[in-house]
């Protein structure tokens, strides 16, 4: 029965294929969107008069913005495949703030970077001027405070259960001796 329970830990690939697919997608499209959308801003630069281009400066920036956003996506699917691989198959060898060793980094790795997702939607909907600017600032502020009350809570969870087994060991030692 273990070595069925050990070898269907590789069930885990069709999750992480697909993620890092996805991933993927997003970073090639929003690539070459956003090339695309370079190339068009240095031509028609040369063409539109200096009042029309500051008009559209907004514009061009939330485009970008939108861009950032999905470079970001593509980020929080690249981290997840990354680090489900990391868990269930085998450790891989990257920088410090990607090596993951329980679901709770990685947990907190896609907590911060969606906080940053939807920070730059927010920024977009400031750059074009959206209605109700106030309601949708609260509808994403209400999460992103809520997955930092999370964030904090089991860090001091952690933390706590970290002084209270040091602290039964210290009192074991004292009663051994």
């Amino acid at each position: 029965m273990s070595r069925f329970l050990i070898g269907t830990r590789y069930l885990i690939l069709l999750p992480i294929l697909g993620l890092a697919l996805a991933a993927a997608a997003f970073f090639i499209f929003g690539g070459i969107g956003l090339i695309r959308l370079l190339i068009e801003l240095i031509f028609n630069t040369s063409v539109r008069s200096h009042e029309a281009m500051s008009a559209g400066q907004g514009v061009i920036i939330f485009e970008v913005v939108e861009y950032v956003h999905t470079f970001l996506v593509g980020t929080v699917l690249y981290i997840t495949a990354v680090g489900l691989f990391q868990l269930f198959i085998k450790e891989i060898d990257f920088v410090g703030w990607l090596k993951i060793d329980s679901t709770e980094e990685l947990e907190t790795n896609l907590i911060g970077v969606t906080v940053v997702v939807l920070a730059v939607n927010f920024m977009g909907a400031v750059l074009t001027k959206a209605d109700n600017l106030l309601d949708y600032g609260a509808g994403i502020a209400l999460p992103i405070a809520a997955l930092g009350m999370f964030v904090g809570l089991r860090a001091w969870s952690a933390k706590l259960g970290k002084e209270t087994s040091a602290s039964r060991e210290h009192s074991k030692k004292e009663i051994e001796e």
